[in-house]
């Protein structure tokens, strides 16, 4: 009888133990998602390949998204407004897709849905397959 009170104890401990330590989720070690990484920074256009480099197209200019899922597009003083969105298809790459209001055929090069490719904290990459060529977008942190 003494043996199963001292089990059912540390039994109750155990569990009592699990219960208050696990409470709430140790996050310390998790990186931020590529919307917190978007949304954190300024971001410039390091690299636009579309059957060239077309990267010099986009000199100078920066782009700022927010968490309501706006997006700016700025260069010489003039913002181009659009919308932005993150998703998973269905081989569950991260997809963005960008959407600019503008007729500047430049900055509609962007209106695309870009698979993400490679994330850091100062740097992501996108591609985009037209057909069969691959566009590839690099962008990073100014």
């Amino acid at each position: 009888m003494k043996n199963v009170r001292v089990f059912t104890t540390a039994f109750v401990l155990l569990c009592s133990y699990l219960v208050l330590t696990r409470c709430t989720p140790d996050t310390t070690g998790l990186a931020p998602s590529t919307e917190d990484v978007l949304i954190r920074n300024a971001w410039s256009i390091d690299y636009y390949y579309y059957n060239q480099d077309l990267t010099n197209n986009f000199q100078s200019s920066k782009i700022l998204f927010s968490s309501a899922g706006a997006v700016g597009y700025i260069k010489d003083g003039v913002t181009v407004a659009g919308t932005w969105n993150k998703s998973v298809d269905v081989s569950n790459n991260e997809m963005i897709t960008l959407q600019f209001k503008t007729g500047d055929p430049n900055i509609a090069q962007l209106n695309k849905s870009w698979k993400l490719t490679d994330r850091t904290n100062s740097a992501l990459q996108f591609v985009e397959t037209d057909g069969t060529t691959n566009i590839l977008l690099r962008i990073k942190t100014q």
